[in-house]
């Protein structure tokens, strides 16, 4: 196996220009549509602050050393998905790797429509504003496939000019703007959001814990939310792992990319949820939140216009990263297997548009197909991806070629040894214990 340290035969292989940059890319995976649509609501359904300290509890003790520990994995083998876990499992590993690739293209399918509905709601906000009169209108365009799915369409071929400029000159470049433009919007929100008479109170009321709702379904939510929305799974970190520099610290960029992405969610709760209970709506989920409830709350809202818009923008565009990534996952993975090697990069790369852009028509036409997908490709594969990269990373690669990744030398101190033990047995029994605590209770309760 190759070590990190004297790659000649990768010298030319691009990577992050620092550790700053390698930061914003992360975020920017991880920072998306579930920040928005799905946060605020779980927070009002399962317990408040509760469920805000539960999540915060396993971003630390769980999410962190995931990150840490996938990235080590990615540079240590310096590979992609179906790359680093053949090397990890053998030819188990390469057929899980293919599963999951595909899981990714399944899961862009109905999310790149997702985001081009948040485009479109963009362009509505942006060009004409939301009014009573016209929200049916609105709603009636969302629904229509055949404009939903070219408007999903341009997002993705987008997406794939900026990864044919490069790493550094496309998806670095974009991330780099895009994520900071994303938190200015959220603190102007905030801002304005808590001007309105009543909102602190609102606030304080939404945020006041209740640990009497806490429960296996709770704990279940807060852990799924948390690995769901930092992009474990052995995808999306996994692929970018493998532009990491050599000297870059992966303890800090994974603690970045968690800040980053827990930050976003809490930002833009304090906008969404104070404004949402102030002028007494439905703290709806999913799409209902974003298309249905927040265009509603634009139209009585003072400056709802320039508020809508604003948050809309900003949304498209980390949205938009994640749609970058998607490709990236698929297409890096494809190029280090014997296939993508023969089609070439820019060839897979119009391939992967064009079998995308023809799935995308699938959810575009049956929307109630959405769900389903979510869960089978969403959640069970990134628990699933999550638990082989835990057990590639501290089973197979070794306990000396760990510490060295993570700049620990041969003799770790107590507590990184410590860190070392939760990775091995701790994250993947509470992953198994959640998970089959959560089945067992939906069982019992479907009986």
């Amino acid at each position: 196996m190759k070590k990190a340290g004297g790659r000649a035969a990768e010298a030319g292989a691009p990577q992050f220009t620092n550790l700053l940059s390698t930061v914003m890319t992360l975020a920017g995976v991880a920072i998306g549509l579930g920040n928005v649509w799905r946060f605020p609501y779980m927070m009002g359904a399962y317990g408040g602050s509760a469920f805000l300290l539960l999540y915060l509890v396993f971003m630390l003790i769980v999410a962190v050393p995931a990150l840490t520990a996938e990235l080590a994995l990615a540079r240590a083998h310096r590979g992609a998905t179906i790359t680093v876990l053949t090397k990890s499992f053998g030819w188990p590993g390469r057929i899980a790797g293919y599963l999951l690739v595909g899981g990714i293209v399944m899961a862009a399918s109905y999310y790149i429509l997702i985001v081009g509905n948040v485009f479109y709601s963009a362009y509505v906000s942006i060009a004409q504003g939301f009014a009573t009169e016209r929200l049916s209108d609105y709603a009636s365009a969302l629904q229509a496939p055949i404009p939903a799915w070219l408007i999903a369409i341009a997002v993705a071929w987008a997406a794939i000019f900026v990864i044919d400029r490069g790493l550094i000159n496309g998806i670095e470049r974009v991330s780099n703007i895009f994520v900071p433009f994303f938190f200015m919007i959220c603190l102007y929100l905030i801002y304005a959001a808590m001007r309105q008479p009543g909102a602190i109170a609102a606030v304080g009321e939404f945020l006041r814990p209740d640990f009497s709702r806490i429960g296996v379904r709770e704990v279940f939510a807060a852990l799924g939310q948390c690995y769901f929305s930092a992009g474990l799974g052995a995808a999306y970190v996994m692929v970018y792992g493998k532009f990491l520099r050599d000297d870059t610290r992966l303890q800090s960029a994974a603690a970045g990319t968690a800040f980053g992405d827990t930050a976003a969610s809490l930002l833009a709760s304090l906008f969404i949820v104070p404004t949402i209970l102030v002028f007494s709506m439905e703290m709806s989920s999913g799409p209902g939140l974003l298309f249905g409830t927040m265009p509603k709350l634009f139209t009585v809202m003072e400056g709802g216009r320039v508020f809508g818009s604003l948050l809309l923008a900003g949304l498209s565009l980390v949205a938009f990263l994640s749609v970058i990534a998607s490709f990236q996952v698929i297409n890096v993975s494809l190029m280090e297997e014997p296939i993508g090697e023969r089609i070439g990069k820019r060839r897979l790369l119009i391939v992967s548009g064009v079998a995308i852009s023809a799935l995308i028509g699938f959810p575009a036409f049956r929307p109630d197909l959405i769900g389903p997908m979510d869960l089978i490709f969403g959640s069970g594969f990134t628990i699933f991806g999550g638990l082989l990269a835990i057990v590639g990373a501290v089973w197979r690669l070794g306990r000396l070629e760990v510490f060295r990744q993570l700049s620990w030398g041969a003799s770790p101190t107590f507590s990184q040894n410590l860190l070392f033990m939760w990775l091995r047995f701790g994250i993947p029994t509470l992953l198994l214990a959640v998970l089959g605590a959560a089945i067992y209770d939906a069982v019992t309760r479907a009986g």
